[in-house]
This record gives C-alpha cells, structure tokens and sequence, in this order.
C-alpha cells in the first residue's frame, strides 16, 4: 500500500486582507500541480492548510510548555499534532517573518522547533523578508530556529538581500522567485468577468486606511490621500470615464472608503463594500480597464489577468515588484502627486501591451517542485518540472469556499475588528484619565515681566518697590526684565500685575503673553491657540492677546513650560491710547 502524504501548509489565510487568501489559494493549486507533475494521485496525498498563526496566543503569552510542549509525553498542544503527523511543512507568502510590530516571528519560531524536534523538512515560498537587524532579540530569535536544521529552502519574492543575512546553515537552499498570485489568472480562471463590449472604460481605485502611509513613515497624512483620491476621480470624470472605489478588504482600508462616502461627497454606488472572498477581488479586478492600488496584491493580480496597474509606493515590497516585471514607470511615489499624473499614466499603460517573462513567473513553482521533490524524498524520481505553457493547462480550479467555512472566515474576521476596537477603546480611555490628571495638576512656572522697547529708553516707576520686587534679569538703558521670587502657579487664577516701567513717549496698554517650552517661545494668541515665535505671520495668523493688568494669567494646558513671559505693550499716541494708566 503506497504511503498518504500529509503536507502542511502554512500561510496567512485568516487575514483580513484578501490578497493574503488568494495566496494560500494559488499555493494550494501550485502544490497540487506539484503532485500530479511528480505522479501522485491525488488520493495518495492531504494537504492541511493552515493559519500560520496556529501556534496559540495562551503559550505565547505564558510559555507554558504543557500548552506546547516537546515530546510524545507532552504532546498536549494542538500543533504537536498537526506537525507529528505531517510529512513536511510548507511556509507560504508573509508576513511569517515579521517581528517589529506583530508576533508572526515568535510563531514562526515555536514552529520551526516543532518541525525539528519530529524532524520534519520544512521549506519556505516565496515569503517577504522584513529588514534584518543584528541587535534585535526578536530577529535573532528568528534567525537561530531557521538555522535549527529542519529548513531546507527558503525563497523570498522581495528580500534576497536580507535573507542572506539570516541563512547561516550552508545546507539552507535561498533563491528569490515570484509571487504565487502571478498565476491568479490560471488559478481563479472560472471566476473572471466575462468581457463587455460597448461601455465606457472603467478605472478601478483601490484605496488604503488613512493611516497606512503615515504608519510607514511617509509624509503623507489622511488629508493628503482624500485630496488624491478626488482630485483622480475629478480627472477620470473629465474623460468621460467611469471608476469604482474599493480594498482587498482590511478593514482599515474599508472604513476610510466609508468616510470618503459620508464626509467628502463620493457617491456609494461608486464603492464596493465587504470585499470578504478572493474570487470577489479576483472578478472585480478581471472587469476593469486599469487599476491603481496601494495594496500589493492587487497590483499582482492585475498582472496576472493582463490588466494595465499603477502601484502606489508605501512599502518597498511595491516598488520591487514592479521592477521585478520590468515596469519600473509604473510604480509612483505619492508626495506632490497629482490625479492628474495617474491618470496620464494609466492612460499611456493602457496602449501599450503587458509582457512577461515566463521563467520569472514560473520560478515559484519550480522551487516548490524541487523542494516537495527533496522532502518527500522522492529524488530518485526522474520527473522535471513542467514549463510555463504545461503548468497552466494541468494547474486546477480554485473551487469557492463552502457556506459554512466562510461565515467562519467571516466571523473570524469580525472577533479580529472588535479585539482592535475594544483594544483601541482601552487605549483611549486610559489616555482620557491620564490626560484629564496632567489638567488637574496645578504646575508652576517661572514668571517674568518685561518691558520692551525699540525707541526710548524705559524706567523704573519710583513707586516699584509697591508694585513689583524681585530679580533683575535685564538692567540695560533701554530695557528692563525682572523676574518674580516665587514660581506662579499654572492654575488660571493668578493675574497680571500692574506695569513697574514708564516710557518717556508711549503709554502702557497691557501685557502680550510668550511662554518657553524647551527651547521654543510661543505666542499665546486672541483665539486661545498658540504659535511658533519665530513663524509667526501676522497676516494669516490670530493676533497676539493684550492682557490688561488685573487680568487673569490664562491656564496652559502643557505641564512642561518652564518660563512664562508678559510683555509690556506700548501705545505711540496718547490722546489714542487706551484709558488704562500707568500701574
């Protein structure tokens, strides 16, 4: 009786990005391919497809090892299972190497342990690399379980650079390839719009969450994309085009399509909600002219299904791809891009025919061949891989996932938003109370009062001594400043002493208010705000608030200025001065 092989397959298929699924979905199809190109029915084989996240949340938390424990004893975590009694284990897409803002590394680690304790090959396809870092626990963490002795290839569709970094086992196979979703195409064939004749052309505009450039550190703040995204559609309309909004269906992305519908006038008959399936985003990309997206994956499917794209730059990932098929013009960079330049861009893209390198797309698949090949041990067989024309005949259908399992996908989806909301939720109300305890705390500062003068020379009042003592910080024959014994407290119910300096030709109207924080002066100005010192425009600007003796001293709501300063306030004529006098 031939032996069932049991392959593990592991990808980020719970995520709410669906270009994440349609990997899992193109990986399933290659690796299926895989077995029938190397002779293997398919009732000799199981492929066990995973979230690469299965690794439970309790023993990252608690590193308890009866949760996750190694050896048969112990074999209590659902993974010893999984991976005991697979054949091999197959890494799929990313983010399984994450380590800076999620905790991918530390299940891809306890994986990689598990795999070696039942010595199980394991290899990696096509995954992206993040940027290695030597003094980084986490990376490094990463890095000793890949070099534990259970890995055999690794391949990465953007990263070779930094994986170099990582390999220290010379037995460790590295190459980079492309990315599986390049055979969207052949993969969700029963899927695609059919062609419609006679309608005007249709620019989809994949949009990204008001966060997301900002997050990767890039100048380029909410306000900046909605004025991109309307200022587009704005040109694609003055072409008598028609365009649809819509995401590859992270929330994130969904809710700021959302607001770009309820505050900043986009029809919603123009947007498509719930994108929750891949053969969804598959059909809608298939049904455009051209596309422009953020995301990745859209790029790439667009790619595939011979549909003209424009990547948007966040990620270097974005810009890579684009160079790796040879259409470097097509990527763009968003800071001072106009809708203007996508549109000229889509426009000259959509003359000109895609062309592709069959040994590029098709890398993917030639790796997991021989890495399939390797791990089953099965290289005494004489089978090659099949080319490019071959693989697509042989590569099979995506077949939709049934009723049940998506509304578990959905629900998954949906427990994953209300841990972020409840999570953010926790967030905002710990900064409330903390906010609402730096309000209450009274702190001081050091208040001086000064005199100010360009023309003339000012002085003391005789009668100082009644009205302000302290220190002398400024003596000289123009100005005064002098200093109070004691700080004034931030409360907002201390006030503004009558003036100590007299001005040969001006009249004292009030003090103007600056404060010092760090190394900055700022204005306090009419309309309660503040302004830089140093940028302040007097023509765009609120004007700076005279305060009269008397006055309260206004309450800042920073518990970091050191130094607060009134400025006194000269009027030229007297007859026009105020009738506020002296002292």
């Amino acid at each position: 009786m031939k032996k069932k092989f049991h392959l593990l397959l592991l990808t980020n298929r719970d995520s709410d990005n669906v270009g994440d699924q349609i990997i899992e979905a193109c990986d399933i199809a290659l690796i299926k391919t895989v077995m029938k190109n190397l002779g293997i029915s398919e009732n000799e084989y199981k492929i066990d497809s995973r979230a690469a996240s299965s690794v439970g949340t309790k023993y990252l938390q608690t590193k308890n090892p009866l949760l996750i424990a190694f050896g048969n004893r112990f074999m209590t975590g659902p993974m010893h299972k999984i991976i005991h009694g697979s054949d091999m284990v197959i890494f799929g897409g990313a983010p399984v190497f994450n380590y800076k803002y999620q905790m991918f590394y530390e299940r891809t680690a306890s994986t990689l342990e598990l795999a070696n304790q039942y010595q199980k090959p394991v290899i990696f396809s096509a995954i992206g690399i993040e940027h290695y870092e030597e003094e980084n626990e986490k990376c490094q963490r990463l890095k000793a379980a890949i070099n534990c002795g259970c890995v055999q290839q690794i391949t990465t569709r953007d990263g070779i650079e930094e994986l170099q970094k990582y390999k220290e086992d010379e037995n460790i196979l590295i190459d980079i390839v492309s990315d599986p979703a390049v055979f969207s195409a052949q993969t969700f064939r029963p899927f695609l719009a059919p062609p419609v004749s006679g309608t005007r052309k249709t620019i989809g505009i994949f949009v990204f969450r008001a966060s997301g450039f900002t997050d990767n550190n890039i100048d380029f703040s909410k306000e900046d994309a909605v004025h991109l995204w309307k200022d587009l559609i704005a040109e694609i309309e003055a072409q008598e085009y028609d365009y649809r909004l819509l995401t590859s269906g992270h929330f994130g992305d969904e809710a700021f399509m959302d607001s770009l519908i309820r505050e900043h006038g986009i029809p919603e008959e123009k947007c498509i909600f719930n994108m929750n399936s891949p053969e969804k985003l598959v059909s809608s990309i298939s049904s455009f002219d051209a596309i422009v997206s953020c995301r990745l994956h859209p790029s790439i499917i667009a790619y595939s299904l011979d549909v003209p794209s424009v990547g948007l730059i966040w990620n270097p990932k974005v810009r890579h791809f684009y160079d790796c098929i040879g259409y470097s013009d097509r990527h763009m960079e968003v800071c001072g891009l106009t809708g203007k330049d996508i549109l000229d861009k889509l426009q000259t893209i959509q003359t000109e025919e895609i062309q592709k390198d069959s040994d590029y797309l098709i890398s993917v698949y030639r790796h997991l061949f021989y890495g399939i090949k390797k791990a089953l041990r099965l290289e005494d067989m004489n089978q090659e891989p099949y080319n490019f024309d071959e693989l697509s005949e042989h590569i099979p259908p995506y077949e939709t996932v049934s009723g049940p399992e998506n509304r578990r996908r959905l629900k998954r989806k949906f427990r994953r938003i209300y841990k972020t909301l409840n999570t953010r939720a926790e967030i905002n109300a710990k900064l409330k109370k903390e906010l609402k305890e730096v309000q209450e705390v009274s702190r001081s500062y050091t208040m001086t009062y000064y005199s100010w003068s360009k023309t003339a020379s000012v002085k003391l009042r005789k009668d100082r001594e009644n009205i302000i003592t302290g220190k002398f910080l400024h003596n000289a024959p123009k100005t005064k400043e002098i200093q109070l014994p004691e700080p004034i407290a931030n409360s907002g119910q201390e006030v503004f002493l009558p003036s100590p300096f007299t001005h040969s030709k001006k009249e004292f109207a009030g003090w103007r208010v600056r404060f010092l924080i760090g190394d900055t002066w700022f204005w306090y100005l009419c309309d309660g705000s503040y302004c830089d010192k140093k940028i302040y425009d007097k023509q765009t600007n609120a004007k700076v608030k005279v305060f009269k003796s008397g006055e309260k001293i206004p309450k800042l709501p920073f518990i970091c200025v050191d130094t607060v300063t009134a400025e006194a306030v000269w009027h030229t004529n007297r007859q026009s001065a105020p009738t506020q006098k002296e002292g």
